[in-house]
């Protein structure tokens, strides 16, 4: 997806910052389910689970207080990535841990891919406080990403359709967003 100037009141780089700050609410919703189911048959990875809940909620925390200094408000697609996002976790928990790591990879490679192109959008238009906001937390993404593959999550052909599903839910929660 290309960033392009807003024809709204909400000029493009907020629209970024409210997205953003939509789909990390949706990515600590996939670790919290994720979680709850773990804990009783996956101890293992709870661990693992919580240490990336514990980075995407200090990236909602991030965006949120950037929008605010803009006197923003929340995205209009904010509760629509919550529950998506725990529906997301439950359903991919319950398909064990390769069903978690599909999930993640989906997701994460999803949003690195967006971030990257929000990152060269920011640099043209030369706003550097949402630049580094959103650089601020592209190696966390980058890191869960990597590890949802080192676990198995992106070959199994198994979860394609859990893949597919993920990845087209998550690219056009972004493009509501940012309608």
């Amino acid at each position: 997806m290309e960033y392009k100037e807003s024809k709204g009141n909400v000029d493009t780089p907020n629209k970024i910052l409210k997205v953003n700050h939509a789909g990390e609410f949706g990515a600590t919703n996939i670790y919290k389910s994720q979680l709850f189911i773990s804990q009783f048959f996956m101890k293992d990875l709870v661990p693992l689970l919580e240490s990336f809940l514990e980075d995407e909620k200090r990236h909602l925390n991030i965006f949120w207080t950037e929008i605010r200094a803009r006197n923003g408000i929340r995205c209009k697609s904010y509760w629509l990535c919550g529950i998506g996002g725990y529906v997301m976790g439950f359903v991919s928990s319950m398909l064990g841990r390769k069903g978690i790591m599909a999930c993640t990879w989906a997701v994460e490679s999803v949003v690195v891919d967006h971030l990257q192109t929000q990152l060269r959008y920011l640099e043209r238009k030369s706003d550097q406080r949402a630049y580094d906001t959103v650089i601020s937390i592209l190696e966390d993404e980058k890191n869960h990403r990597d590890i949802g593959i080192e676990h198995g999550g992106r070959n199994n052909i198994w979860y394609a359709p859990l893949r597919f599903s993920i990845k087209m839910f998550t690219e056009g929660v972004i493009r509501f967003g940012m309608r």
